[in-house]
Parts: structure tokens; C-alpha cells; sequence
């Protein structure tokens, strides 16, 4: 009984702590949108708040070294955005109708891409680091 009661708290501890550190941050959040400046600012789990990022003018931001992890970011204007050493695993660039992010003169040099979906919808493989291996 003892054991299982203590893999029952060990279970929602660990859950708890891993949400918590999924959990995008909403200043920075607010930063990105009033300033277009947030270099390592925590975006993660921005999916959940997709229609924020979603179709955003973020044309030029610096969002160098963000964690982006899981960000919801189809038809978002990035050109030109520096995104150098962003971890954007599993962060959406396209959804199922191919509405694209715009990433055109975008530095994406050392972007953790793996598991990324690319702007022509499929997924970067795990070793993706500065552009979309597939």
C-alpha cells in the first residue's frame, strides 16, 4: 500500500513539474508583441495559445535563443527574424491546409528544428539543427 501510495505522489509531482516547465511564460509573451524583442524568452507550449502566434507579425523580431517549443506558428510573418539557436522541437510551421510561416531572410542558424513541422507540411527529423532535415 505504502509503495503504491508513493508512486501515486511521485506521479502527479512529476506531471505537475513537467507542466510547469512546459508552460510558456505570458511576460514574455507580452514582450514579444509590444517589442519584437525577446531573445531567450520561454514561448514553449505556445500551441495551446495558438491564435496568438498564429498569422503574427513577427517580421524581424529577435527571438534569438527562445524556446519555442511546441509554438503554434502557421501563417506568422518570421522574415527576416532572427531565430539563432531557437529550440523549436515540435513547433508548427505549417498546419494541414499548408498555411505557411513566412520565413524568408530568417536566420535560423544552430534552430533546434527536430520534429518541427516545415512550412511545406512534413516533419524534421530529430537531428535537425539550422534548417529542416527531412
Amino acid at each position: 500500500m505504502r509503495i503504491t501510495a508513493l508512486v501515486v505522489v511521485a506521479s502527479i509531482v512529476f506531471f505537475v513539474a513537467a507542466g510547469t516547465l512546459s508552460a510558456y511564460n505570458e511576460t514574455d509573451l507580452q514582450k514579444l508583441k509590444t517589442t519584437k524583442n525577446c531573445a531567450d524568452c520561454d514561448l514553449s507550449g505556445a500551441l495551446l495559445m495558438h491564435w496568438v502566434l498564429s498569422g503574427a507579425d513577427l517580421s524581424g523580431a529577435n527571438l534569438r535563443g527562445a524556446n519555442l517549443t511546441g509554438a503554434w506558428l502557421p501563417g506568422a510573418n518570421l522574415a527576416g527574424a532572427n531565430l539563432s539557436s531557437a529550440i523549436m522541437t515540435s513547433a508548427s510551421l505549417a498546419n494541414a491546409n499548408l498555411f505557411r510561416a513566412k520565413l524568408s531572410g530568417s536566420n535560423l542558424l544552430f534552430t533546434n528544428l527536430a520534429g518541427a513541422t516545415w512550412i511545406d507540411g512534413s516533419r524534421c527529423e530529430r537531428h535537425s539543427s539550422g534548417w529542416c532535415k527531412k
